[in-house]
């Protein structure tokens, strides 16, 4: 290998490193309190609450977010349930993701 290609290999290998470590997740929370909403949408909005405080915390890191590909979210819920005293159904809901930051 000539000696030119050499040097222009090494510093492209030891930029790779360099690029890929700026990419970072910073995780999120969303709790949606008590609602009149069906499961599903509790969980959408609790992952959706969760999203935004990731996406805020890479912007105070100094990055710019990165938002879910496609229509479908990305994170977990979990979600508690009671009833009211006419019997309505009420959710509270807690959600977690992590949206990538560049």
């Amino acid at each position: 290998m000539r000696p030119l290609a050499r040097s222009l290999l090494l510093a492209t290998v030891s930029l790779v490193p360099v690029a890929t470590a700026g990419a970072a997740q910073y995780p999120g929370w969303g709790d949606t309190g008590w609602v009149y909403a069906s499961k599903r949408e509790c969980c959408n909005a609790a992952i959706e609450i969760a999203a935004q405080y990731s996406g805020q915390a890479c912007v105070a890191a100094g990055g710019v977010p990165r938002p879910f590909a496609g229509s479908a979210q990305r994170g977990t819920c979990s979600a508690e349930w009671m009833q009211d005293e006419a019997g309505g159904i009420l959710y509270r809901c807690y959600g977690e993701a992590s949206v990538w930051c560049r």
